[in-house]
C-alpha cells in the first residue's frame, strides 16, 4: 500500500475516527472542510492569487512560486492531475508525463477509492466540470495531508494541478 495513504489512515485514526469515509459524498465533504481550513490558515495558501510564475520541478518534486517585489517561495509538490482545454482530466497516476514519485498522492488517492469501493477515483481520466476538479484537488490534498493546491498553465496546453507542501509531510514517505 502507498506510504501517503497508511499515514493518512494512522492521522485519521489519531484523530479519533473509527472509520475512513465510505462514500465518494461523504469523502468530498471532509475533503473540502480540511482543504478550506488547511488554506485560510496557510501565509502561501493565501498569496496564490499574487503569483506571477511558478516553476514545477518533477525531477526534485518542488514548485517554485514567484511574487512581484517579494522572495519566491519553494515547496514539495505532488501532481494531482491535468486539465486539458477541453475539459478532460488525466490523474497524475495516469500521466505519461509525470514521473512515479510526483505521482504519489494521486496514486493513494486511487488506491483509497480502490480499497473503499468508491468508483469516482477509479478511473485515469475522462471529461469533468469544475466542480469535480475542484472536489479531485480537495480529495487528494485530504488524503496526502497537503498544506494546499495550485492550478496553473503548462506548456502542453490546459493546466496542471498540484498539491504543495511546506513542511515534512512527505518526509519519510517518498524515500527522502
Amino acid at each position: 500500500m502507498n506510504e501517503i495513504l497508511l499515514e493518512f489512515a494512522g492521522r485519521q485514526a489519531d484523530a479519533g475516527a473509527s472509520q475512513l469515509p465510505e462514500s465518494y459524498k461523504q469523502l468530498v465533504v471532509n475533503a473540502e472542510f480540511f482543504l478550506k481550513t488547511r488554506m485560510a490558515g496557510g501565509d502561501l495558501a493565501k498569496r496564490l492569487g499574487d503569483v506571477l510564475n511558478y516553476r514545477l520541478n518533477l525531477k526534485k518534486g518542488r514548485v517554485v512560486f514567484e511574487f512581484e517585489g517579494a522572495p519566491e517561495v519553494s515547496a514539495q509538490a505532488q501532481v494531482i492531475g491535468t486539465y486539458s482545454d477541453d475539459g478532460s482530466w488525466m490523474w497524475g497516476w495516469g500521466h505519461p508525463d509525470v514521473p512515479k514519485e510526483m505521482q504519489q498522492a494521486a496514486w493513494a488517492v486511487q488506491q483509497f477509492g480502490e480499497r473503499q469501493e468508491i468508483e469516482d477515483l477509479l478511473s485515469r481520466g475522462g471529461p469533468i466540470d469544475a466542480d469535480r476538479l475542484a472536489e479531485f484537488q480537495a480529495i487528494c490534498a485530504y488524503i496526502s495531508d497537503a498544506d494546499g493546491v495550485y492550478m496553473a498553465p503548462h506548456g502542453a496546453g490546459g493546466q496542471v494541478c498540484i498539491c504543495f507542501y511546506q513542511h515534512d509531510q512527505l518526509k519519510g514517505l517518498l524515500g527522502g
